[in-house]
């Protein structure tokens, strides 16, 4: 049986009662505390559905997280190994065959499932929750057919990656004794993995679930007397397709001036890649144009054009990434004009952040590009 009430006026109803709106977190108040390695018994934090999204009935929220705007790996087909490649944990990378980019708000929320629902159970009330309201289910897998590992938490290291790195990045699990998201996230011997990628309706996202059974813990974890045992997870990740928010990301011409006689460089936010792409989007044209017109207004100067990402994956990978999407810039400015021997492409992948790389707002800090003055 589905455990989630649908009504006609679906959306209307629930956008009364979700507090999620224009990208504003709203405080729960009190904001409850859960003891270490304790499962709690209400909601956990401030992150809670985007309007208009209902939760599985009964379910509490672990803790969540939320980004205005950032991307998200829509995957469509089983995860297969990147050869020569692992992640930042030492882990063998597992990636989907089929898969691809959506851009949005992305709201993620780790559920704790009521006693004894299982995976199954929750994945067939979120497909019906999406269909009900116009969506579309476009993938669903179980256990070992969804490739790479399906047993180990999302900080395993030394073997194998899976989904629950993609549904819950290591970097993105809190720390501190007990938190509840790690003892839901970080097991061992989880078990009955169930996976389901759903389209909402109109284009207006994209939904992921994953969800598993929790195995027992070890002895010398603080999880293993606080009942997680046997309880179901999901892992929800909800993006909302949407233009990017413009906040004057674009730097003209003099303020360029103004910075490189400043700083002696200037930070450039506005020229795009997709994930794990060196080729330079369209809608960074205009940040092109001023760079070109600055270096013609500077006929004498010679720059770095320098690429630098945030900590996600392994350092030789990004480093080479890095280096690769500054040849790509280099490339677009000799286009217009630019002597090529004024440019020289550099990466340094992660080596030089500006902000911290444990957050998504201090990772999009990190990805930009700089030009730098010989």
């Amino acid at each position: 049986m589905v455990r989630f009430s649908m009504t006609v006026r679906f959306w209307m109803m629930f956008a009364l009662i979700i507090a999620a709106f224009a990208g504003e977190r709203v405080e729960a108040q009190p904001r409850p505390v859960a003891a270490p390695g304790q499962i709690p018994a209400a909601d956990m934090g401030s992150v809670r559905e985007p309007q208009g999204f209902q939760r599985y009935a009964g379910s509490i929220i672990a803790g969540g997280s939320f980004a205005a705007f950032d991307e998200q790996v829509v995957v469509t087909g089983p995860l297969v190994r990147v050869p020569d490649r692992s992640d930042k944990r030492n882990n063998a990378l597992f990636l989907p065959r089929e898969a691809r980019t959506a851009e949005g708000r992305r709201t993620r929320l780790v559920y704790l499932i009521p006693q004894g629902r299982s995976p199954l159970e929750v994945i067939r009330g979120y497909q019906q929750l999406v269909r009900d309201a116009g969506g579309s289910a476009l993938y669903e897998c179980a256990d070992s057919n969804c490739g790479g590992e399906t047993r180990y938490g999302a900080l395993a290291g030394g073997g194998a990656s899976g989904l629950i790195q993609l549904a819950m990045p290591g970097d993105d699990v809190p720390t501190g004794r007990g938190n509840p998201v790690a003892c839901a996230v970080d097991n061992g011997n989880r078990t009955a993995q169930r996976f389901a990628t759903l389209q909402l309706a109109g284009d207006a996202g994209f939904v992921s679930v994953l969800s598993y059974a929790v195995g027992d813990y070890s002895s010398g974890s603080d999880c293993r007397s606080g009942g997680w045992s046997g309880r179901t997870i999901a892992i929800v990740n909800i993006l909302e397709t949407k233009a990017r928010e413009q906040r004057m990301e674009t730097v003209n011409a003099s303020a360029m001036g103004t910075s490189m006689a400043r700083d002696g460089k200037v930070a450039i936010y506005a020229i795009l890649f997709d994930t794990a792409r060196a080729e330079i989007k369209p809608e960074s044209q205009p940040q092109i144009a001023e760079m070109v017109a600055y270096l013609r207004g500077n006929p004498a100067m010679r720059v770095l054009i320098v690429g630098h990402t945030d900590s996600q994956g392994a350092l030789d990978y990004n480093v080479d990434l890095s280096r690769r999407r500054a040849t790509s810039v280099v490339a677009a400015l000799a286009s217009q004009g630019i002597a090529a021997n004024r440019l020289t492409p550099q990466g340094v992948g992660m080596a030089a952040p500006v902000s911290t790389n444990d957050t998504d707002e201090g990772r999009t800090r990190n990805r930009r590009v700089e030009m730098v003055k010989q």
